[in-house]
């Protein structure tokens, strides 16, 4: 691990922190330590504090640091080792990676097919704040949601709910509540 300040058993560095101005002591370090350096909190996190530390470390050696800790509860919550998305690593990491960026581009991510969507989304909510009559009590739960619900609807689904027109979604809303 780079450098940093002395850990003490057990507790690593959590008690030489300045909780109260975090980023100042952050700042402090780096001017000590230097761009790179390690505090155990108790277990060692490597923090970068530049523009330079942060691409060297997630673009030019991406592949090196594309890695996540592996801590006691994994096993505890997970099916199998090294198994599914949020306690995968290596190797199956990356293939769940490339798998899920796949779906999500057949979908409209990272296309403008998907910034229309949400773009007409954004028109139909805002047409529908102009028609309310009452402008001063506006109840926004609804008109939010219904934005939402729009967007994804219609990459899934194919269709969308006019604000008018909303009562399936208060219903599937309302069901789905009392389920839970």
């Amino acid at each position: 691990y780079p450098k940093g300040p002395r850990p003490f058993p057990i507790v690593g560095n959590l008690l030489q922190y300045d909780y109260k101005n975090l980023h100042v002591h952050i700042h402090e370090l780096s001017e000590k330590f230097g761009p790179i350096f390690t505090l155990f909190l108790p277990v060692p996190v490597v923090v970068i504090t530049s523009y330079q530390g942060f691409k060297e470390a997630y673009v030019t050696k991406g592949e090196f640091l594309a890695g996540r800790p592996v801590l006691a509860t994994d096993e505890e919550f997970s099916f199998g080792e090294n198994a599914g998305i949020i306690n995968s690593n290596g190797q199956s990491w990356q293939d769940n990676r490339r798998l899920t960026i796949s779906i999500l581009r057949d979908f409209g991510m990272g296309k403008s097919l998907m910034e229309e969507k949400v773009k007409l989304s954004i028109s139909e909510f805002l047409t529908y704040l102009e028609s309310v009559d009452d402008k001063d009590n506006v109840d926004l739960r609804w008109p939010i949601q219904m934005l939402m619900a729009n967007v994804i609807n219609e990459t899934l689904f194919g269709f969308r709910y006019a604000y008018d027109d909303c009562q399936p979604l208060v219903n599937f809303h309302d069901a789905l509540l009392s389920v839970s």
